[in-house]
């Protein structure tokens, strides 16, 4: 698990005892929607017409299911309140992953749609973010020298 998921630019494994499930990957991968085509719906011809040259994408959100592990409650519970004040408490959630190298996801948290705990060793939890800007995936020079 180390190396396999990054969050703000930090192993999420060996920071937070942090690691995707198996739809995380897919979550990520999921294209983004594009905005609506220009259309004219004219009451002088049949049917509509659509101008579809130069699509853009528009923001997107996805749901990222994370697994938080520890060898002990007093840790896992530390290993929590970390993950909350280190990322969630900062609004900004930028994701990569040793899958798709050069690329990071720039999210924004919006909400925590799932929590379950299991006697204070295991969590599992589903994150809601959102992503502003699909075409900015791209590593800066900081984020390089981190990964």
């Amino acid at each position: 698990m180390n190396g396999e998921l990054y969050i703000n630019g930090q192993d999420a494994w060996t920071t937070w005892g942090i690691g995707m499930d198996s739809s995380g990957l897919s979550a990520l991968m999921t294209p983004a929607p594009v905005k609506e085509f220009v259309s004219n719906e004219s009451r002088l011809e049949d049917g509509t017409q659509y101008i579809v040259t130069n699509p853009k994408v528009r923001e997107r959100e996805l749901t990222l299911r994370l697994c938080l592990y520890a060898p002990t409650a007093a840790l896992f519970y530390a290993r929590y309140d970390a993950f909350c004040k280190d990322v969630l408490a900062t609004g900004t959630v930028n994701i990569s992953t040793k899958y798709l190298t050069g690329v990071v996801f720039r999210c924004i948290y919006q909400s925590c749609t799932q929590y379950t705990q299991y006697r204070g060793k295991v969590a599992k939890f589903a994150l809601k973010l959102m992503e502003p800007d699909p075409t900015d995936r791209s590593l800066t020079a900081k984020e390089r020298r981190t990964l």
